[in-house]
Order: C-alpha cells, then structure tokens, then sequence
C-alpha cells in the first residue's frame, strides 16, 4: 500500500514547485466550497501529469468541457454523503468509501454521472478494506504535514493526489469488471 505513496513522491518531486502551487490553487477552490466540481478536472491534470512525469497544468483545472458531467457527478456524491450524514455520521462515511472512486471515473469520463456512481459502488463494497486503508495512510501522511507548521501540507496533499491516482490506476480494470458485471452501461 505505501508504494502508492512513494510513486506519488516519486511524481511529484519531478515537477515539486508546479505540484505546490497546483495544491495550493486546488486548496482555495476547495475552501470556498466549490472545490468538489473541479475535482475530475485535477484529476485529469494529475493523470496527464504522472504521465508526463511533470507538474500539473493549473489551467486544466478550468477546463470547463466536461462540466455538466462533473457538475452532476459531484453533485450525486456529496448528496449521497449528506444524506448518509442524517444516519449519524455512519452513512456519510460509508457513502464515502463506496463513491471512492467517483471524481475519477468521472475523469475518465467512461459512464454518465450516476453510472459512475453504480460503477464504483460495484468495485468498492467489495473492496472497502483497502480503500480505508489507502485512506488511512493518506490522513496519517497529510497529518505528519500539517504537525510542520502546516506547512509541510503543501508537499504532502499534492503526493496523497498522485498516490490515489496511482491507486484507482491500479485498480481500474478491477473497477471496469465489476461495473461490466453489475451492467452498469459506458458511454456511447
């Protein structure tokens, strides 16, 4: 599990000034609440950027192409946690894990919006271990950054970015056999 996290280094240290300031951009949208919609688009940028073994482009985070599609997306997915947030708090964290892979299937933009909800639900309640556990290490890392004046986040929130790319990645055919076996449909 923790090779996730030192291929996120590995990416990210190659580019550790864009990777920075692509954080530190993606932090402020996220502060004024409409962080949630750019976020297949970061994905999208982390994707290119893994691959390109660079820094992301700040400017695909504004690439408003998909935007209808990862508008109704984000939207499924933090509904589904308010509404598990009603049951206690419970259902807001299972409905976390089980939409998990959500932002980046919607980046990939194989299946409409729901059915990229149906298709990560498909893979992940079969799978919640690992994922609390990938989770788990990202809290515990990103925390290490914030015990260093908070500082320390600026490096550790872009490498946990990389690493869950690198993990749904992983993980993708898995998630695309599952989602074929619960039919969820793909795009046309």
């Amino acid at each position: 599990m923790f090779d996730h996290f030192k291929s996120g280094w590995q990416v990210v240290k190659n580019g550790l000034v864009g990777w920075i300031i692509f954080g530190i951009v993606l932090m402020v949208l996220m502060s004024f609440g409409v962080g949630i919609f750019f976020m297949p688009n970061a994905y999208r940028a982390i994707r290119n950027a893994a691959q390109a073994q660079s820094a992301p482009e700040i400017g695909a985070l504004f690439n408003f192409d998909h935007i209808v599609e990862d508008a109704v997306a984000m939207i499924v997915y933090t509904v589904a946690i308010w509404i598990g947030s009603l049951l206690c708090g419970v259902g807001a964290i299972a409905a976390m894990l089980l939409l998990f892979w959500l932002p980046m299937l919607a980046a990939e933009g194989r299946y409409a919006a729901i059915d990229a909800a149906k298709a990560s639900l498909a893979h992940a309640k079969a799978n919640i271990g690992a994922i609390v556990v990938f989770l788990l290490i990202a809290w515990l890392i990103n925390m290490g950054g914030a015990m260093v004046c908070y500082v320390g986040v600026l490096v550790t929130f872009p490498v946990t970015m990389a690493a869950q790319w690198l993990f749904y990645s992983q993980h993708r055919d898995a998630i695309l056999a599952a989602a074929n076996a619960a039919g969820v449909p793909t795009k046309p």
